[in-house]
């Protein structure tokens, strides 16, 4: 993952087009510091774009705006939005200019209004970026694990600081357990295990008391903690299997959730998740046609450079790879087309961990020694006893070497999986326009 560029004017992934101007001083061109137009948000046309300096400023304004209004009112003020989100899209920034947005909340509060509680909420603007950071290492890696450790223990500070002063909101407390679980989860050795299974029950004790509406949430760590119990206690390929199986079904769960919310921006990160996963447990073809609808829906939302949007389109180039094994050497290979009627399939690879693509040759090879690896998209032909399946497509799931069958599981739900000989077993590249029933 590439970190965040120093500048924000590199940053910015849309240049502002002949015209544009900033919307707050209303001047085209760089400020008079030097400052040139910039725009990271879901922004479309001329929309969006001003100086940096000019946004600061605007937040700023805004927020003591929002200060006087909750005194005036006795309520709290909620300032996050102010400083992370665009009033024009209404989405949040991205990237340089969310970084320095979230540089100019903290500043507002510690040396601007130096008002009783700023240090508090500094602290929990200075958690969520820990827990971000946190998020995306990997704990197997020496150098990150030991980064890792160290946030670890500055956000167990952050978070008895704020328990001190009852500052420590439970939605923000759970996160917290959850992410460092996740970390050390992701170490893989015994004892981290045992302690990420330790934070995962005190999250889920929390939301336990919390009330009866966090099902979703219960449940997703509830599975996380089976998750690492069957880690621990060396669970077998069947365990996994029903591991990859409840994770589906958890997120099938939050997306439904967030489509039947109608929150567009909830949807399609839900819906990333959701992918993401299907892709791992071999459903490739129902990843594809979900990726397919998240495309539609970031470019509508968010635009064509939105991260979220860059993200589906770059989940979707893995999830359309076909990998298969060439019979004659036992290596992967990436199948990229048929050729003389299905009687030759062009092939790239050898694939290696990592793969470098650079490396790879591309050969023609006869079908037949072409066999399909586990997620492969395939279609039914040649069947005589099942001649209704022909023409049917579905995800290879599991090889019994034994009977060399491939399990395949229809897209049609209506059907049971089918164990076939790779003879009658097309690789899919292009899928079909989906039907009535599976749409």
């Amino acid at each position: 993952m590439s970190s965040s560029s120093r500048s924000t004017s590199k940053t910015s992934t849309s240049m502002p087009p002949d015209g544009a101007s900033c919307w707050l001083c209303l001047e085209d061109g760089p400020d008079d510091s030097g400052a040139p137009l910039v725009r990271d948000c879901s922004c479309r046309g001329h929309s969006g774009f001003a100086h940096l300096p000019c946004l600061v400023k605007y937040g700023n304004q805004m927020a003591e705006q929002a200060l006087r209004k909750a005194e005036a009112t006795g309520t709290v003020a909620n300032m996050v939005d102010i400083f992370y989100k665009c009033p024009n899209c209404k989405q949040d920034y991205q990237n340089g200019i969310l970084v320095e947005m979230k540089k100019a909340n903290i500043t507002f509060h510690k040396e601007k209004l130096m008002q009783p509680g700023a240090d508090k909420i500094s602290l929990t603007i200075e958690s969520a970026e820990l827990e971000n950071r946190l998020r995306n290492i990997n704990g197997r890696n020496k150098n990150e694990r030991d980064e890792g450790l160290k946030i670890v223990t500055k956000l167990l500070s952050i978070s008895r600081e704020l328990k001190q002063c009852d500052c420590l909101p439970i939605p923000m407390g759970v996160g917290m357990d959850e992410h460092i679980g996740d970390f050390f989860e992701s170490c893989s050795d015994d004892h981290s295990l045992k302690r990420a299974k330790a934070f995962y029950e005190k999250a889920r004790d929390a939301i336990v008391a919390w009330g009866g509406e966090y099902k979703l949430d219960r449940k997703g760590v509830d599975y996380k903690i089976k998750r690492v119990e069957a880690k621990l206690g060396g669970g077998s390929g069947n365990d996994r299997q029903v591991g990859k199986a409840a994770a589906v079904k958890l997120l099938q769960e939050r997306y439904d959730y967030c489509v039947a919310l109608g929150d567009d921006n909830d949807t399609i990160t839900a819906g990333i998740n959701l992918a993401s996963v299907l892709h791992t447990s071999d459903h490739a073809i129902e990843a594809e046609r979900l990726l397919d609808k998240l495309i539609v829906s970031s470019r509508r939302v968010h635009g064509s450079n939105h991260n979220q949007t860059q993200k589906c389109l770059s989940l979707l180039q893995s999830v359309k790879e076909r990998w298969v094994i060439l019979h004659s050497e036992q290596q992967w290979f990436e199948a990229l087309k048929y050729k003389k009627n299905g009687k030759k399939c062009v092939i790239q690879g050898p694939i290696k961990e990592p793969r470098v693509t650079d490396e790879e040759k591309t050969i023609t090879v006869p079908s037949g020694e072409v066999r399909p690896y586990k997620g492969t998209p395939v279609m039914f032909h040649g069947l005589k006893k099942a001649a209704h399946l022909n023409g049917k497509i579905g995800d290879v799931r599991e090889y019994n070497t034994s009977t060399d069958r491939y399990e395949v599981h229809l897209e049609d739900k209506g059907l049971k999986p089918v164990l076939a000989k790779h003879g009658n077993l097309k690789v899919l590249f292009d899928l079909p326009n989906p039907t009535k029933e599976s749409s």
